[in-house]
């Protein structure tokens, strides 16, 4: 018997030293040197993303704790919490979060699906001379002038979904719309009818990549699979689930594969002589085409679909979420709702909204710029891990630690904005006075320096269609049968539950 025991508690030791002693230390050690300048969050085994569950159970706010350490304590500049075994830093004072934001190589990113194969070779997650190849090759096709092309479709996709979905949920409601641009950005005509599983395209692509994105804040099981496994998590001792979603992941690569393998046999009988007309698939398949042609091919088919589904998971959840957001900021507040609905009436009429029009929608604008900057959905960066040994202004990260930038940290201090944790989007008619002791890196809600968000311009235009036409044809309300709203999360942050609004047809 005695054996036993000893053996039991040298598991329960060992299991202390990795889980507690093994990340605690180097925090202590971290919180000792810095002083007011950390906040010491430990979490055993959940750590960061136990710290924002345990914020919503308690205060139905998913950024509730974070933000109210941060205001108590404004000299803060990191929060220093824990990602299973490994020391997690969260930098939140901007000029530690410009430094590592400069100096990107420094850090891999951590692939949020853990499946190799679905996303590791598109934009979003690629390195080095493969990173900046594709940033130059996309960044043409994300200015305002190429992109007002697609406001026709945006109007078009915007009031059909509208008027057929029924609403009551709020999410997939704005997913719809928002993926249904992105796939039609991609593929264009080629995608008319277009369906994956047996759905609508979008909608079986939301909720693949959502399920995969919530399973690691749902299960403790999975959780631990990610921190141990990352890439490999799907194939360590999977489970039904993991089975049944990497059997649904190869399905849609394969539906998906045989659409780009069409549109590559059209264009080579039928070139698209005018490039404005061009989608992004005519944008990739044209540059491969002449790639094959010149003997000098580094366009493969396997970085087109990994580029289309990076445009979808950035473009479709980011987006709706904001214009979710927007849209229950609407309902609570009326009066504001009614200024709005003013200006759309006065600007666009009963219109579609076109480049003239657009520009011209500043409330609009305004209330999109106070929601990124009060609930910016994408609150955190992706996780991301430390390649070697890094001093970041006073602090020295060691290789595998765990970091995140906190980009919405500085817009919650009074030092950064008047009355900063209040909801006024009025302050964004002033442009020249609204962020006060600003670097640049204050307010940014689609991150900043050389990896910033390049779908940015897109998510704004589609978010301000998408609320203008919707205030314009229906009043929002807040759903009365619902007694709490709150902030949680799906990947994102997000307003639940899912039913929290109403809407109303007005009358015209």
């Amino acid at each position: 018997m005695e054996p036993i025991l000893i053996a039991i508690f040298s598991l329960i030791m060992l299991m202390v030293y990795f889980l507690i002693i093994k990340p605690l230390v180097p925090l202590l050690l971290l919180k000792l040197q810095l002083g007011d300048k950390a906040i010491l969050m430990f979490y055993p085994i959940f750590g960061f993303l136990g710290v924002l569950t345990k914020s919503i159970q308690i205060n139905n706010d998913l950024m509730h704790s974070i933000n109210h350490a941060l205001r108590k304590n404004p000299k803060a500049k990191v929060i220093l919490s824990n990602h299973l075994t490994k020391p997690f830093i969260m930098l939140t004072g901007s000029e530690y979060i410009k430094d590592s934001f400069l100096d990107h190589h420094d850090y891999e990113k951590m692939n949020p699906f853990m499946i190799p194969s679905f996303l590791q070779k598109g934009l979003v997650m690629s390195e080095g001379e493969s990173w900046k190849r594709q940033r130059k090759f996309l960044g043409t096709a994300f200015t305002f002038e190429k992109l007002k092309s697609r406001l026709p479709m945006m109007n078009k996709v915007i009031e059909y979904i509208s008027e057929n979905d029924d609403k009551s949920h709020l999410n997939d409601f704005m997913a719809r719309i928002t993926g249904e641009v992105v796939i039609r950005s991609f593929f264009g005509e080629l995608v008319e009818g277009f369906q994956l599983e047996g759905k609508d395209a979008q909608v079986a692509l939301i909720q693949l990549t959502g399920e995969i994105s919530i399973m690691q804040l749902q299960s403790a099981y999975y959780f631990i699979k990610y921190l141990l496994f990352k890439d490999r998590m799907f194939e360590v001792f999977p489970c039904k689930k993991e089975k049944e979603i990497l059997r649904r992941v190869e399905n849609i690569r394969m539906k998906l594969n045989e659409l780009i393998l069409k549109r590559i046999q059209q264009l080579k009988e039928n070139p698209v002589q005018d490039q404005e007309k061009m989608v992004f698939l005519d944008l990739y398949v044209t540059e491969y085409l002449k790639q094959q042609k010149q003997n000098e091919q580094q366009i493969d088919l396997e970085e087109i679909l990994h580029q289309f589904i990076t445009l979808f998971f950035a473009g479709t959840d980011t987006t709706a979420t904001t214009s979710g957001t927007c849209l229950y900021y609407l309902a609570k507040y009326p009066e504001i709702q009614s200024e709005i609905l003013e200006e759309v009436n006065q600007v666009v009429g009963n219109a579609d909204i076109n480049e003239d029009n657009l520009n011209k929608l500043t409330k609009v604008n305004a209330l999109i710029q106070e929601v990124l900057r009060l609930r910016n959905p994408a609150f955190v960066t992706l996780f991301r891990t430390v390649k070697r040994d890094k001093q970041v202004q006073d602090i020295k990260l060691k290789k595998g630690w765990a970091l995140v930038q906190m980009q919405n940290a500085s817009s919650i201090q009074d030092s950064h904005f008047d009355n900063a944790t209040e909801f006024n989007y009025k302050r964004w008619f002033d442009k020249g006075n609204v962020v006060k002791n600003d670097n640049g890196y204050i307010n940014i809600p689609f991150a900043a320096g050389p990896r910033n968000c390049i779908g940015q311009h897109m998510a704004l235009m589609e978010a301000k269609i998408i609320i203008a036409l919707l205030v314009r044809k229906y009043k929002i309300l807040l759903n009365p049968d619902v007694q709490e709203v709150r902030f949680g999360v799906k990947f994102l942050q997000t307003v639940e539950p899912d039913n929290c609004l109403f809407f109303k047809k007005r009358i015209q």
